[in-house]
């Protein structure tokens, strides 16, 4: 019911503390406004770190080597320790259940690539079919690498947008046009875009097995990569990957007679550890903003209660 008395009592009361009401007015709009902004920067910042995970699969696993620096059954630090086919053979059996997408990746170092009068310097990296599901990497023309490129041991390769803009920008269609990676032909099948950007698309792509025989790298390759199955939660999902890159570390550590204490020859990352590192990291400051916007809108609330009595 509208109770006119009281109505006038208030704005009696607002009437005889002008100054104060409006530095209470400021105060509450000062603090809807803070809480706006502190809001605002906290949602940004927690889309700015799902940016960055947009470009790869977020329950990767990634594997890579360097030298040991310990001793280990009489064998001397300083070893250089080289993935091998059969650890990608043996870790898709033995963690088949746990496993969504696998690849080897060879890296290629120092080797141009041409078109006709065009060149430059890119990366070049054997993959398996696979990769295209672990790095998301989009297709705009052709197909990506499969398996009978696998088993042929085919010269094709897969370049990107970029690569395409660069070198063959005359090239309306570059399917079945042939590039030089180094001395050696390869066709083109396919034209990709990488979620990551054209950071990403400093690269072409062939089939593992073509890389290791025409780069001599007989059994030998550069990295493992995963993704390994969805699971419930994201709690389970993290738990899954401590779980198996653990399992996957002492298997190579184990065929490479590396010590279980050396920290460096063997390294196995996991995306979802870093992902719960940030998410937790933007959960505690939106919590902090919010916090800080709430108390500074009781303040003004409390100013406005004072004035009233």
């Amino acid at each position: 019911m509208f109770d006119m008395d009281r109505w006038q009592e208030i704005f009696d009361t607002i009437n005889k503390n002008r100054l104060r009401t409006f530095l209470t007015g400021l105060s509450v709009a000062s603090g809807v406004f803070i809480l706006v902004i502190l809001l605002g920067f906290g949602q940004g910042f927690e889309n700015g770190i799902r940016k960055e995970f947009e470009g790869d699969a977020t329950n990767r696993i990634w594997v890579w080597t360097q030298v040991t620096t310990k001793e280990f059954n009489g064998l001397n630090p300083g070893r250089r320790i080289e993935l091998r086919n059969t650890n990608f053979d043996h870790s898709n059996k033995a963690f088949a259940e746990d496993i969504e997408y696998k690849s080897r990746v060879f890296r290629v170092w120092g080797t141009s690539i041409n078109y006709k009068k065009e060149s430059g310097a890119y990366g070049i990296q054997g993959v398996s079919p696979d990769y295209q599901m672990i790095e998301n990497v989009k297709m705009v023309m052709g197909r990506f690498i499969d398996q009978t490129d696998m088993d042929a041991m085919s010269k094709v390769v897969i370049i990107s947008s970029k690569i395409k803009r660069e070198i063959m920008k005359e090239v309306e269609n570059p399917l079945n046009e042939y590039i030089k990676l180094g001395d050696i032909n390869f066709k083109v099948v396919g034209v990709y875009t990488d979620a990551g950007g054209e950071r990403e698309e400093n690269r072409v792509y062939i089939p593992t097995p073509t890389a290791q025989h025409v780069f001599n790298g007989a059994d030998k390759f550069s990295n493992l990569t995963f993704t390994l199955q969805p699971q419930g939660t994201f709690d389970d999902m993290v738990k899954e990957s401590n779980i198996f890159t653990s399992n996957l570390k002492s298997y190579l550590q184990k065929y490479h007679q590396v010590a279980p204490d050396d920290e460096s020859a063997i390294n196995v990352y996991s995306a979802l550890d870093e992902a719960k590192r940030f998410y937790t990291l933007t959960g505690n400051i939106s919590l902090f903003f919010w916090i800080v916007g709430i108390f500074t809108i009781v303040a003004g609330v409390v100013g406005v209660g004072n004035i009233m009595l």
